[in-house]
């Protein structure tokens, strides 16, 4: 009995023993299953509007099944397809195939941008470059008549009247979109309350932007992108980053739209002024500039045109800056009550003196006009 005993014993030891062994070769040996590497690649990089690009597939296997979705409402049916997307955007392209009866998806995400170049438009630092002694008017937050501050409207008033620039505050809001408002908060020129960066876009869009005045207006906080649109191929743009927008973000819209050859970046902040420089040193930067050793830590070669302050903006520094073939910008009725009409054109008469090259005001209508009467724009 003792031995039938320890003989059972000996042979459930054993299964347990080869159990365990199956199992372990199990895990480390999984089964060969075939299965299709799928993978796609694109013609093109840089995906331009209006531009053919073809996709092609990557596959260690024929895979049957195929359908396209371009991400636009377009679709095909073909091995190697091409495609042209009207719309500037991002877009997720989709390949479906079949593995057996199953659906396979592999996405890609893609960007279509606009040409940084504009046929018949000059580039900003071209037009900065020919002024020839023209002075350029820019539009303080595209301030216009009757048109709330930072606007669509204020900005289509500023391309009907030929202003050459205007000046845009770029905030970010809650979900990563970039939008027009010169404040931290809304109170000042929207109906809404509180920081912009604590709403989302569809939240600021319920909102109405006001005029200077408070009167309401129908119009609702814009975009870059919605600028851009409106923008791109009729006026230049100072876009004001300073202690408001991310460069590296503006920068990414910017490029999309085709808008890098055409808009120059403002802050005060010169270290940012030197990131944006190595990110691309044939960028249009507008440093504020205070004093002479402020102007000289920038190599000349660099900068096409430099923000004066109050104190800066003098004989002395102006011909510094001219003798470094550096254009100089400067504030002429920005944000006072004096007026053009009420100290009889001093301010602008001073610039002029002065030899300045581009004039940024809250009356940029009245100043073209004046300078136009002196054949100075």
């Amino acid at each position: 009995m003792k031995n039938i005993f320890l003989n059972c014993i000996k042979r459930l030891t054993f299964l347990v023993i080869a159990l365990l062994v199956l199992g372990s070769c199990n895990e480390d040996t999984p089964a060969r299953i075939e299965t299709a590497s799928v993978s796609f690649s694109i013609s093109s990089n840089d995906i331009l509007v209006s531009q053919n690009v073809s996709f092609n597939i990557q596959s260690t296997n024929v895979i049957n099944g195929i359908e396209w979705d371009f991400g636009d409402g377009t679709t095909s049916t073909l091995q190697s397809p091409s495609h042209a997307y009207a719309v500037v955007g991002d877009y997720v392209v989709t390949l479906t195939y079949k593995e057996g009866t199953v659906d396979k998806i592999v996405p890609k995400k893609i960007s279509v941008s606009l040409s940084n170049d504009i046929n018949g438009r000059s580039t900003l630092k071209e037009k900065l470059a020919s002024l020839n002694d023209k002075i350029l008017v820019c539009a303080h937050r595209a301030t216009a008549s009757d048109k709330p501050e930072n606007s669509l409207s204020a900005i289509q008033n500023a391309i009907d009247e030929n202003i050459e620039i205007v000046e845009l505050d770029i905030r970010e809001t809650k979900d990563g979109e970039l939008v027009l408002m010169h404040d931290a908060t809304l109170q000042r020129t929207t109906t809404g309350t509180g920081n912009v960066n604590s709403f989302t876009l569809q939240e600021l869009k319920q909102y109405n932007l006001e005029k200077e005045n408070g009167a309401l207006t129908t119009e609702k906080i814009p975009t870059l992108k919605e600028v851009f649109d409106l923008a791109r191929g009729k006026i230049y743009i100072n876009l004001d980053l300073d202690e408001k927008a991310a460069f590296e973000k503006v920068y990414t819209v910017a490029k999309q739209y085709g808008m890098l050859k055409q808009v120059m970046f403002y802050t005060k902040d010169n270290s940012v002024i030197r990131t944006i420089l190595r990110t691309n040193v044939d960028l249009v930067v507008l440093p504020f500039i205070d004093d002479e050793t402020e102007l000289n830590s920038f190599s000349s070669s660099n900068l096409n045109i430099v923000h004066y302050s109050t104190t800066s903006f003098n004989t002395a520094m102006v011909q510094n800056a001219n003798n470094k073939s550096i254009g100089v910008y400067a504030n002429v009725y920005v944000n006072t009550s004096t007026t053009p009409q009420s100290d009889n054109n001093f301010q602008i008469d001073r610039f002029i003196a002065l030899k300045g090259n581009v004039i940024q005001t809250d009356h940029p209508t009245y100043i073209k006009k004046y300078l136009q009467q002196k054949n100075l724009n």
